[in-house]
């Protein structure tokens, strides 16, 4: 979240800076529902800061940076096909100082300038009634520019997953009351004012009496707006430049492996030229090289591509992506290149479900549960090879049902065991919890389904099951249709050794410490030994269980990211 250049780093800031201003400001209109007096009073203690030096310092550059930020980024630009809500973004973000000059105008600027006290009742006179479907319109506008940018910031945060449901609340509720607190003051004013004239009440007509604008301050108005056009006709204009000269510039092919092949030229990012093209390409984060969902796989031209910066570097670091994956929205391409989008963009990043990963693989933290029959070499000597594929399939379908009931699949199996996988949205937590409540259902399953087949079982199934949690690279691995979905890692290893555990140890479940703690779950009363695991140097906590049922039901408190 806090990944990107300098100016990305400061534009966001900024940006948190200007909502945070806005959220008071709206939050203090809304007290115009309790009475005009508290409007007054909560202003008073906000202004304190706002308007002091240092506060106004720090608005004041906050929106100059952000301003600035915004039209150098938009000038940048080699085309101006984005994302719906990234273009709702922008345009927003372009009519916010139209809307907003006259506003500061004739508040911040003229108590600047002349002293105006400029109250709420100095505001409500001025905007009401004629005046209130342009402040509506900033009101809605610098929200909504707000919003959006919050929500494309926060929305890789599995937290910000979880609660997004109930910020829906405020960020509906906070500008509706606070147009409401302005509405329900405006129409006292007007009550007032008939009272004044009907009663010859010069005090009450008083309190709404509001000095005029001073005609400098008016002129400056216009002054300013007049700059503003003409620094977004500058970032257009550039923008219009540029697409101009790609006419005739020296045109590369960028070919996508599984998609087209298109033709650019030097200059624009490989996402932007996928946007360009209407080649469907995931990011996330709007092309800003935070989340590194617009990855590609270089498999020719690697030459061709601009070097790697220090944003660049940093996010594929923190993936551990190999040397030839590059971030779409930071390579910029010089001749023909051939790449690999890795994420699916056919499904939105976020959901996308890791048996959809494209052949280049990602690194994702999973959850890994071995399940092996115990003893099924004697049965099976003892049974016909039709009856040995009878039982499997019973089993194997008694077990798959309860794994993706838990919301995992089955990453492949070995004669008569399997591998369970489990991943979830909100991180590796929730993913624990799901396998070990898995195991416990596989565990009654199994349970069920011997006694069903009692007639045919010379002996009832037995399990062995491994459990541990750790990052794995999952990639589709094969040729032709035979490739299919692979997991790669020593995290897969040690769920293996620890499955091995439980078979030596006569236990159903051997899981890791690690995995347990993940989960939430309580270890008091259970048998943990740090035990010396083949394959790894340091020696391992790990949890033994007679019945994976009995860990399943100890699932109770929230598990740890």
């Amino acid at each position: 979240m806090w990944r990107g250049s300098l100016a990305q780093r400061l534009r966001l800031v900024s940006g948190l800076i200007l909502f945070a201003f806005a959220a008071t400001h709206f939050a203090n209109h809304a007290l115009g529902l309790v009475g005009l007096e508290t409007m007054m009073d909560a202003a008073r203690w906000r202004l304190a800061v706002t308007r002091s030096l240092p506060g106004s310092l720090i608005l004041g550059l906050a929106l100059l940076a952000h301003v600035a930020f915004v039209l150098v980024r938009l000038a940048e630009r080699r085309t101006l096909r984005m994302p719906p809500w990234e273009a709702a973004q922008t345009l927003l973000g372009v009519a916010i100082p139209f809307l907003l000059v006259p506003h500061v105008m004739g508040t911040r600027i003229a108590n600047l300038v002349d002293g105006t006290s400029t109250t709420y009742p100095y505001v409500i006179v001025r905007i009401w009634p004629d005046g209130m479907g342009y402040q509506t319109a900033l009101l809605l506008v610098v929200w909504l520019h707000g919003c959006l940018g919050l929500h494309a910031w926060l929305r890789l945060s599995p937290l910000y997953r979880r609660v997004a449901p109930l910020l829906a609340v405020p960020a509906v509720g906070l500008p509706a009351a606070a147009l409401a607190g302005i509405v329900t003051q405006g129409r006292l004013m007007d009550r007032d004012m008939v009272l004044a004239r009907r009663f010859d009440a010069p005090d009450l007509a008083a309190r709404w009496q509001v000095p005029s604008v001073e005609s400098t301050v008016a002129a400056w108005g216009g002054s300013v707006t007049g700059a503003i056009y003409v620094a977004v006709a500058l970032a257009f204009g550039i923008v219009l430049v540029r697409a101009a000269a790609t006419l005739r510039a020296r045109r590369f092919s960028i070919a996508y492996v599984g998609g087209p092949t298109v033709k650019s030229l030097e200059g624009p990012t490989l996402l932007e030229i996928s946007r360009a093209n209407r080649v469907p390409h995931v990011s996330v984060c709007g092309g800003r090289g935070r989340c590194s969902t617009c990855r590609v796989l270089v498999v020719a031209g690697e030459a061709h591509l601009s070097a790697p910066g220090a944003q660049e570097v940093a996010a594929l670091r923190a993936i551990g992506a190999p040397a030839n994956v590059r971030l779409a929205c930071q390579a910029r391409p010089g001749g023909d290149v051939a790449v690999i989008r890795i994420l699916d963009p056919r499904r939105d990043s976020a959901d996308q479900h890791l048996t959809n990963t494209d052949v280049a693989g990602i690194e994702r933290e999973v959850a890994i549960l071995f399940i092996d029959i115990r003893g099924f070499t004697p049965l099976s000597e003892r049974k016909l090879p039709f009856d040995v594929v009878f039982i499997l399939n019973h089993f194997f379908e008694a077990a798959g049902r309860e794994i993706e009931a838990a919301g995992g699949w089955i990453g492949g199996y070995a004669g008569d065991g399997l591998l369970a996988l489990f991943t979830h949205p909100d991180g590796i937590g929730p993913a624990c919890r799901a396998a070990f409540t898995a195991a416990g259902a596989v565990d009654r399953a199994v349970t069920t389904l011997n006694r069903r087949l009692a007639a045919e079982l010379p002996a009832a199934l037995r399990m062995a099951m491994g459990l541990h949690a750790g990052p794995l690279v999952l990639g589709r691995l094969g040729y032709g249709a035979s490739r299919g979905m692979s997991v790669i890692g020593p995290a897969v290893n040690l769920a293996s050794r620890l499955e091995s555990l439980a078979k030596a140890a006569d236990v159903q479940l051997v899981a890791s410490a690690e995995a347990a703690h993940r989960a939430g779950m309580p270890l008091d009363g259970l048998r943990v030994e740090t035990v010396a695991v083949r394959g790894v140097q340091a020696a391992l906590p790990v949890v033994y269980a007679a019945r994976a049922a009995d860990l399943a039901e100890r699932l109770q408190g929230p598990a740890v990211a």
